[in-house]
């Protein structure tokens, strides 16, 4: 049962950067041009170099990064320490958040709508992690229940982190 309710709770940390991932993602493809839209794929309006890319070849590209983005930052956060598992939560939000507003501001010039999303993401952030937080800021998932090392599971978040860095950190 303890197991259980930790990795619930790590799932609490996984919904803000979540939501805004979605809302980021979803704000990009609306506002894609109608020239995109007809087909023209190479008329890109995208900010990060690598979801660009992905833009660029096809929407479904584009989707097929952004399942694997989110499915990347949640298994980090599920078995990073607490600390690292918030910090890492929040860096994610602050990318997206930054992504939706600029949507929001530059695209659909919607000054009203960056300071609601602020204030949503607050409340979203602190009642998350509120609920996701532990008493002994511990992994939410349990990994000395898989009967492998401890190393491994470094492994496992180092390489779950070597792509976000070469999409997000090496310019291109």
């Amino acid at each position: 049962m303890e197991s259980k309710l930790a990795l619930f709770r790590g799932i609490w940390l996984i919904i803000p950067p979540t939501v805004l991932c979605l809302l980021d993602f979803g704000l990009t493809l609306y506002g894609q041009s109608g020239a995109y839209w007809s087909g023209s794929y190479q008329d890109v309006n995208e900010l990060s170099p690598s979801f660009g890319y992905y833009l660029s070849i096809h929407p479904l590209a584009f989707l097929g990064a952004m399942v694997l983005w989110i499915a990347i930052f949640s298994a980090a956060i599920v078995l990073l320490p607490e600390m690292f598992a918030m910090a890492a939560a929040i860096a994610i939000v602050i990318g997206h958040m930054a992504g939706a507003a600029s949507w929001l501001a530059f695209r659909f010039n919607n000054y009203q709508a960056c300071n609601a999303l602020f204030l949503v993401t607050s409340f979203v952030v602190v009642l998350a992690f509120k609920r996701g937080q532990t008493d002994d800021g511990t992994a939410a998932f349990k990994w000395h229940r898989t009967g492998l090392p401890d190393w491994v599971r470094w492994v496992v978040i180092a390489a779950l982190i070597g792509l976000p860095v070469w999409w997000f950190l090496i310019p291109r």
